[in-house]
């Protein structure tokens, strides 16, 4: 993947009705089979041919595919749950609406619709790839927030094949973040735990793969066609204003790198929560002495909403790493994971005493505010990107007076956020103690852009491999590659006003415009 010429190929993809896949696929069978199938279902056992799951003994099991994947260590990581009896209608279930509601304080419900020649999921608005890289999340403009089981065995196929969520639910008020587990293991139910931050809501924590109403967790379980509901949260986590007894919601989370803690951005703060501790935050760092006054405490800090969080790797100067938060207001702040304590703040390009600079020749770096940050694999280098800005900035943490470069032409001039990923490519041949990687991130054309080590470089840099997504006819706002380095994922999503020729989902009306609003799930092979 390292090397020019990268060929990309579409593997599984949500513009691919999975019913229409598994119509074009050849039916083989004989006569043995025939005979097999017979006597399983004599057995009261419950078998399907076309990608569908198969119910086995301890009710749990991967999906089974045209040929077995168990042997393939990736892959055997991909859940699956299997129906719970022998009797149901197969038929029905892929061609009739399923709709499934929770009776619980979160007012959630899961909707699926199966539609067989459905090609448009709603407009993502984030995704993030799994730790163990076997599931792909995502929130959506429709409140949904979807859990897309990643098959390795997709890429020994020739045709792009279906892909439909493996669990998910539905939020009556829209979703601001998610954080998953960094120990997060498919095959381990007590670490599939993934941090959902919505509005005017507590903190909940939800099992991404298994339905945390359901007691015996090893029993067999409905069928992943509809998705499996996982509304139902394990824990909720209280963050509340203690003057106005107003629920916060924070705009970003993150985990701390032993999974047992927490960090949630707020305004003007960030708060730390234990796992085990649902009824406030254990520790709270400021970003600025006093919000009335910044004066107080020298003029250090900065004000504004956390709105992007990531930890550094761990380090012999910093056994927890370096949490890093982004404001809207331009500014980032540097802190002991451990301690809390304040290490460095600075402002971006652009930027004085927290006012924008009106600049013609820097309009193009000058965004709206820091939308995600990112550190290298060596934790040695900040990667900082904006709404509105067409640039990703380079930091070095030993001297953060001065960006480093940025990867230029990345065409990110939106409002909407557009997220990027790094890649671990190995050991790096410019630095003995470095780790070359590779900078992976969309933009509003559809497009996604590659450059590799471009912190070797000064001013502008220029994307090493550009490729399209699709018909690249929605931004790109989510893009992971695979810790293999053989795939990646691509989640489009685009909003647009009054064209009546676009495709995609009506909404508005009425009072309100009427406006189209469209997305996708991509998953691609690399070589």
């Amino acid at each position: 993947m390292s090397g020019s010429g990268l060929q990309v190929r579409c593997l599984s993809s949500t513009r691919v009705s999975k019913r229409t896949w598994q119509d074009q696929q050849p039916k083989e069978t004989d006569e043995h089979d025939t005979q097999s199938n017979s006597n399983k279902a004599n057995e009261g056992s419950y078998a399907q041919t076309n990608g569908r799951s198969q119910d086995l003994e301890n009710g749990f099991t991967l999906k089974s595919k045209e040929k077995d994947s168990e042997d393939d260590p990736i892959a055997s990581k991909s859940p699956s749950r299997s129906p719970s009896g022998s009797d149901i209608d197969t038929e029905s279930n892929d061609e009739s609406d399923s709709t499934s509601s929770c009776n619980t304080d979160d007012e959630c419900t899961s909707k699926s619709t199966s539609e067989p020649n459905k090609r448009h999921i709603s407009c993502v608005q984030e995704a993030q790839l799994s730790p163990d890289g076997t599931c792909i999340f995502t929130s959506d403009y429709n409140r949904s927030f979807s859990v897309y089981a990643i098959d390795i065995d997709t890429n020994a196929g020739t045709e792009t094949r279906g892909l439909e969520p493996y669990a998910q639910f539905t939020s009556s008020d829209p979703i601001w973040a998610f954080a998953a587990n960094p120990l997060f293991d498919a095959n381990d139910p007590n670490s599939t735990h993934v941090l959902v931050s919505r509005r005017d809501r507590y903190i909940s924590l939800h099992n991404a793969l298994w339905d945390a109403s359901q007691p015996d967790q090893t029993s067999a379980s409905a069928p992943t066609d509809p998705p499996l509901d996982i509304c139902t949260p394990i824990a909720s986590y209280k963050l509340i204003n203690h003057l106005t007894e107003a629920v916060t919601a924070p705009l970003s989370l993150t985990y701390s790198h032993t999974g047992t803690h927490f960090f949630a951005g707020a305004r003007n703060t960030i708060h730390i929560f234990d796992l085990s501790c649902p009824d406030d935050p254990i520790h709270s760092i400021p970003t600025i002495p006093s919000a009335r006054s910044k004066l107080k405490g020298g003029g250090r800090g900065f004000k504004g909403w956390i709105s992007a969080l990531t930890l550094s790797p761990p380090s012999t100067f910093s056994g927890e790493g370096l949490l890093a938060a982004g404001a809207r207001t331009r500014h980032i702040g540097i802190y002991d994971a451990h301690s809390g304590s304040e290490i460095s703040t600075f402002s971006l390009p652009g930027t004085l005493d927290g006012k924008k600079l009106s600049h013609a020749n820097m309009q193009h770096i000058i965004g709206d505010g820091v939308s995600s940050l990112k550190y290298s694999p060596c934790g040695t280098y900040l990667y900082v990107a904006e709404r509105n800005s067409d640039v990703l900035l380079i930091y070095d943490v030993r001297n953060f007076s001065l960006s480093l470069a940025y990867c230029a032409g990345r065409n990110a001039l939106t409002k909407q956020k557009l997220g990027f990923d790094v890649w671990n490519a190995g050991a790096s041949p410019y630095d003995i103690e470095g780790t070359s990687h590779e900078i992976w991130a969309g933009g509003t054309d559809g497009v996604v852009r590659v450059w590799r080590d471009p912190y070797v470089k000064e001013g502008a840099v220029e994307a090493d491999e550009v490729f399209k997504v699709g018909e690249g006819d929605a931004p790109v706002v989510g893009t992971m590659v695979h810790p293999s380095g053989g795939m990646a994922v691509a989640a489009c999503g685009r909003i647009e006003v009054g064209d009546d020729r676009l495709e995609g989902r009506t909404r508005g009306g009425g009072t309100l415009p009427e406006f189209r609003e469209w997305g996708s799930v991509d998953i691609l092979g690399l070589n």
